[in-house]
């Protein structure tokens, strides 16, 4: 039986699946309780207060953090819903864009889930990533929108679509590369050039601007950091040379790009060495028209960053928005070419095998962990053992400087109403004002000490810079072991200053 044959799958039962596969992952980063990753320590901090911008990434993230926060509680739950929610929306666009591409909504739903099958989105977003993981699921609505107003020109997708435009580059600068694919894509196709000739676009471009001018001005007067952030993350080739850079540039492109698609590559071409064949004109799609040279646009634009901006290394979590239609492009395509109802089965059950093997990663990461790897990992770290000893140690609540995120977010979960500080996000400051317990309280500065005893010098310049001296005052450990494991101890070494000696400096610009 060839596929071609059209068939139909329940929205219903698309949706099900989805979402008792993200309540599974919500539940078991659930069960491993509150000890934090980077960036989830990173959103408990900036998540304190709304600021126009926070520190070299848009604020978006943290502005949903945390409303998160004041409608769940400051903790792991709210942390945790709001990816989980993300990861819903990436694989529900995905999902509704495939089902444009392909007519069989069977296949339409196992295009959506083989995203499954690409390692940056179905391992790290799920791990760890945030404005990656909500960059990535406004380029899915906004790709899915792109299409919906090519059918309808409704004045109300144009103003979604200005919208999403602005929320693209609140949630990450990089969005502006999937937004300019997007639109090359589009004035390469004469279809859809008429939507972006259509006078309605620009209600699009006044929306995005206007909702992203306030961070915009923020953003300008920080410049000289973002630059420099932006700076080590794409490197730059005029140290090297010129001609070095460009070739270190295609090298990392090359490299990251064929590791973000490897897998899903491989797979589908296994299965389904089809997607190869030249289509007939009867099997025309306007719409994978639309994402072939939405793919192609993206290598381009990339390729000019190398050339032209001297851009020496990309990431692999990097290309999420820019080429997450690729596993719905090469499915359209076989499709379009017909194949057994066999090889359906198969891609079937290696998505679940897969879906599988990332939730038994999950477990992995924190109760089998010390059955496979020699260290803990940072999920093992004693958080709550560690805390209930700051307590007896006499800290009850008010402000905790912490010489990273890890240490001051990880250490304030367990404190009610804590102002949280870290060096690693110097260009925020919680306003002591915000929080009476914290305007009170006293003032906690702790560091990692597993290693050394004595203070991390970026952290004492940085009570140097907030005006806090810790001149003659006592240094103390504590320590507990590792969690579900044997192997070592996490030790903290603190300063706990009285609410007589302030740590509520003049709010930072």
């Amino acid at each position: 039986m060839s596929l071609s044959v059209k068939a139909t799958a329940s929205p219903r039962h698309f949706l099900y699946l989805l979402a008792g596969y993200v309540l599974v992952h919500l539940l078991v980063r659930l069960a491993m309780g509150g000890t934090l990753e980077l960036d989830e320590a990173e959103q408990l901090i900036l998540g304190q207060q709304l600021e126009l911008g926070y520190n070299t990434q848009p604020p978006l993230y943290s502005w949903l953090q945390w409303l998160f926060f004041q409608a769940f509680g400051k903790g792991v739950f709210a942390l945790a819903l709001l990816k989980s929610l993300l990861l819903f929306c990436i694989y529900l666009f995905s999902w509704l864009t495939a089902g444009k591409l392909i007519e069989n909504q069977r296949i339409a739903m196992l295009a959506a889930f083989s995203l499954f099958l690409i390692p940056s989105i179905a391992w790290e977003s799920v791990r760890d990533l945030t404005h990656t993981v909500l960059a990535t699921a406004i380029a899915s609505a906004t790709f899915y929108t792109a299409i919906r107003i090519y059918q309808k020109r409704s004045l109300s997708g144009y103003i979604v679509l200005g919208v999403l435009l602005a929320a693209g580059m609140l949630a990450k600068y990089s969005f502006g590369l999937f937004a300019l694919s997007l639109l090359l894509a589009a004035l390469s196709i004469r279809e859809y050039r008429s939507v972006v000739a259509d006078r309605r676009i620009i209600i699009s471009g006044v929306i995005a601007l206007l909702l992203f001018l306030p961070h915009m001005f923020w953003a300008i007067g920080h410049l000289d950091e973002i630059r420099a952030f932006i700076s080590n993350q794409v490197g730059e080739g005029r140290e090297t040379g010129y001609l070095k850079g460009v070739v270190s540039g295609f090298s990392s492109l090359a490299k990251n790009s064929a590791e973000f698609l490897i897998l899903v590559w491989l797979v589908l071409t296994l299965l389904f060495p089809s997607i190869y064949r030249p289509l007939s004109a009867s099997n025309a799609n306007i719409h994978r028209l639309l994402a072939a040279r939405f793919l192609i646009a993206a290598v381009l634009v990339c390729m000019v960053l190398i050339v032209v901006f001297g851009t020496t290394q990309f990431q692999s979590r990097w290309f999420q928005p820019l080429l997450i239609m690729f596993p719905l492009y090469l499915l359209s395509r076989a499709e379009a070419s017909g194949f057994s109802s066999r090889r359906e089965t198969l891609l079937r059950s290696v998505l679940i095998f897969f879906a599988v093997t990332v939730i038994v990663l999950r477990f992995s990461q924190f109760w089998l962990a010390p059955y496979v790897q020699r260290n803990a990992n940072r999920m093992q770290y004693p958080s709550a053992e560690l805390a209930e000893q700051l307590k007896q140690e006499g800290f009850t609540a008010g402000t905790i400087i912490g010489d990273s995120n890890l240490t001051s977010a990880n250490i304030g979960l367990y404190f009610d109403g804590a102002r949280l500080l870290s060096p690693k996000t110097e260009l925020f400051f919680a306003d002591p004002r915000g929080s009476e317990i914290a305007a009170e309280g006293q003032c906690l500065i702790a560091w990692k000490a597993t290693r050394q005893d004595d203070m991390p010098a970026g952290l004492a310049r940085y009570l140097d810079s907030l005006g806090i001296s810790v001149t003659g005052a006592v240094q103390r450990y504590i320590r507990a072991p590792y969690q579900y494991t044997d192997r070592g101890e996490y030790r903290i070494g603190f300063v706990l200053l009285s609410p007589e000696t302030s740590c509520n400096t003049p709010v930072l610009n």
